[in-house]
């Protein structure tokens, strides 16, 4: 989890129901903020900074639908998980809640364990998204990767000399126009001038954001003003500028400050390759196998080509059956990166140990090792907080049958080599770490000559097509199958490439991984 608690509102005119979440919420650690109505919810919401959105849908003055496209024109909330609670279990209904904006819905009476589990599902969805504010860290950091954005008061703006600053300067008059700037830069800084009132009445919830990844400083007019400057310590304000200092002094403090957060950044990514590179762990960005009539390929991309939270493992259980493990660990790049070893130290050493013993033949039900794992996951207080995704896939040539297990991974395609049409495995699963006594189903699905199967982690579905700015989703994979389906060798590679060229993909903002399993 995030350092900070996340924050929560809620909004619904039932005071217990308010009161019923408050409790739970708050038992999970989390901040909460109550609103009686959307109107409440909107104030709440300018003045402080929101992690997630848990709403009731039919409510007085403003329903639920009204507020989440209020929400989704914001850029600040543009992505910010946002859940319907009703009783109402119309498919018609939700179908209108998810094209409005809204991202899951819990239905009344509220099961707290399916509740819960949800709550955290989403949260650990939103730290995915938290490239859009924190700014893309890159191989090769310099001034010229970033940009330093001033809020600015619009009549009268304090001038800064972008000849001088070692880095491109974004103006901005409006808090719209900030958040939006977020999430299109890589920021080094902010700069917040006293003078910008927009900006002074939303310092708390600037720095709530940014803190953890953007140092902000203060362009302060009075010098004098000690019970200003001392209100002021109460936000996360990294350097104070003085109006009065000589503009020479005032440009050399931003560039020094832009400066230290390069070095410090360099001397983190140099240490952090060092350290990936020295690690055990390692997944080959192509890989291929050959079993018998089988033929199997990977294909592999860390993000920026820095170690993330996708990776993948091969078990031989004998020369007819192999198991393979394709995850992704809920987040991006090193955060995520950390938690790799111990996923895989886990599922090594159960594999293991259960072949060995022979008690479980997880061959054929692959469903019991996730169930297995979740158990050890859930116990570990680290990897609890860290939801990964596990897909399980076993392959015995002996038989001709492949078993599938998923905890909450994308459902994998297959296509039929007899009837020449291609469909989605139903499979699917809570993911890992979410509820100790979780169920998993094994799928044991028959597989004949010219039939595939395709997984693929959300790298691929979550990139944006350039032309619309929208996510390319699952569909993308659909059609690049479909005008591939007869290849007899296809590979991932050709694949990616035909997405890319046809969904107008110019660069993939996360890890992805994408395998195919083909007889021929």
């Amino acid at each position: 989890m995030a350092n900070a608690s996340p924050h929560i509102l809620v909004v619904d005119d039932d005071v217990i129901i308010l009161k019923f979440i408050e409790f739970t919420l708050k038992g999970l650690g989390y901040q909460t903020t109550l609103a009686k109505n959307g109107k409440e919810a909107i104030e709440h919401a300018n003045n402080q900074h929101f992690d997630l959105i848990i709403s009731d849908l039919y409510m007085p003055l403003m329903d639920g639908n009204e507020l989440v496209r209020h929400f989704r024109k914001s850029p600040e909330y543009k992505h910010t998980p946002f859940i319907f609670l009703s009783g109402n279990n119309e498919e018609e209904t939700w179908i209108k809640n998810l094209n409005d904006g809204a991202d899951d819905f819990i239905t009344k009476p509220i099961k707290q364990k399916i509740f819960i589990s949800k709550i955290k599902s989403h949260l650990k969805k939103a730290y995915l998204r938290a490239d859009l504010i924190n700014g893309a860290r890159k191989n090769n950091i310099n001034f010229d990767k970033g940009s330093l954005i001033y809020c600015a008061n619009r009549i009268k703006p304090f001038p800064l000399s972008r000849k001088y600053i070692k880095t491109k300067i974004k103006v901005v008059y409006t808090d719209t126009d900030l958040f939006m700037a977020l999430q299109e830069m890589n920021t080094w800084g902010i700069i917040i001038d006293d003078n910008a009132n927009w900006a002074m009445d939303i310092i708390q919830k600037i720095t709530e954001i940014v803190s953890q990844h953007i140092p902000v400083s203060l362009l302060l007019s009075d010098t004098q003003d000690t019970e200003k400057i001392d209100s002021l310590l109460n936000y996360q304000i990294n350097t104070y500028l003085y109006k009065s200092l000589p503009s020479k002094l005032i440009i050399h403090q931003i560039n020094s400050d832009i400066q230290r957060e390069v070095i410090l950044k360099n001397k983190y990514l140099n240490a952090l390759n060092t350290a990936a590179k020295r690690s055990p762990i390692r997944c080959e960005n192509d890989y291929e196998l050959d079993v018998r009539d089988y033929n199997i390929q990977i294909l592999h991309e860390p993000y920026d080509k820095l170690p993330g939270g996708d990776y993948y493992e091969i078990i031989e259980v004998d020369e007819n059956r192999k198991i393979f493990v394709l995850g992704d660990v809920m987040g991006k790049k090193w955060d995520a990166w950390f938690f790799v070893p111990a996923y895989i130290a886990y599922i090594r050493s159960t594999i293991n140990f259960f072949l060995n013993r022979k008690e479980f033949d997880f061959v054929a039900s692959p469903g019991k090792f996730l169930e297995i794992i979740n158990q050890y996951v859930f116990k570990d207080l680290k990897l609890t907080e860290v939801f990964t995704t596990l897909s399980i896939i076993s392959i015995c040539t002996a038989s001709n049958k492949i078993s599938v297990a998923s905890a909450g991974a994308l459902r994998p395609y297959y296509f039929n080599g007899a009837d020449k049409t291609i469909s989605q495995l139903n499979i699917v699963g809570t993911l890992l770490g979410v509820i100790p006594d979780a169920r998993y189903q094994s799928l044991v699905h028959d597989f004949q000559q010219g039939d595939k199967l395709i997984f693929y982690t959300d790298g691929f579905t979550e990139a944006t097509n350039d032309k619309n700015n929208e996510m390319i989703g699952d569909d993308a994979i659909f059609f690049v199958l479909e005008q591939n389906k007869e290849e007899k060798n296809l590979s991932p590679r050709k694949m990616e490439e035909e997405l890319t060229h046809e969904f107008n993909v110019s660069n993939f903002d996360d890890d992805r991984t994408l395998m195919i399993i083909q007889r021929n």
